[in-house]
């Protein structure tokens, strides 16, 4: 391919991408907080379990949302995260003994985002996240095997929800900015 055609080709991409409205999220925006900065802003609560115990996975959860939340440090707290954490695990494959072959894990986390300045719950969602594992001959392997699926789901879960809560704050930006920018057109009465 030529120089002049790969220009070309490279040219019409760049057109495209900016004709379907593509934004970074984590950009500056005009006129409002960019989204990672916001993200610094929320304060993470013990992450507990369905009895309102913390516990092993809430910890892991907690840290993987920080190190998503916060990887230019953390600011002055404007929101909380409230999460609480359920597990399920259930055998699903048999064999004609009736042993378990594979077990399913589930991870549901209920969550709620709140502004620290009203107290109200500006955000509120659920995440699920599922795999599977097998259960091998050695109770030691099978058990390994368990612990390293939640540590996947884990994590997997935490960007699921660091993923929502940026949506949230971008479209808070941009409501805010269409907001405004209808008052400057709004005539004067």
């Amino acid at each position: 391919m030529t120089g002049r055609a790969t220009g070309l080709i490279l040219a019409v991409a760049a057109m495209l991408l900016a004709a379907c409205g593509f934004e970074p999220m984590y950009g500056a925006r005009t006129g409002s907080l960019a989204t990672a900065e916001e993200l610094s802003m929320v304060e993470l609560a013990p992450i507990l379990d369905r009895e309102r115990q913390p516990y092993r996975l809430g910890l892991q959860m907690q840290n993987a949302l920080s190190a998503r939340l916060y990887p230019s440090g953390v600011a002055s707290p404007r929101y909380r995260l409230e999460v609480v954490v359920d597990r399920e695990l259930q055998g699903f494959g048999f064999r004609s003994d009736e042993a378990v072959t594979r077990y399913g894990l589930r991870l549901i986390a209920s969550y709620r985002l709140i502004d620290l300045a009203t107290d109200q719950v500006a955000l509120a969602e659920t995440a699920r996240v599922y795999n599977s594992f097998d259960v091998a001959q050695s109770d030691f392997a099978t058990q390994m095997a368990e612990r390293d699926m939640e540590e996947r789901l884990t994590r997997e879960l935490a960007e699921r929800i660091a993923s929502r809560l940026s949506l949230h704050f971008r479209d808070k930006a941009e409501d805010a900015g269409a907001a405004a920018a209808d008052a400057r057109t709004a005539p004067a009465p």
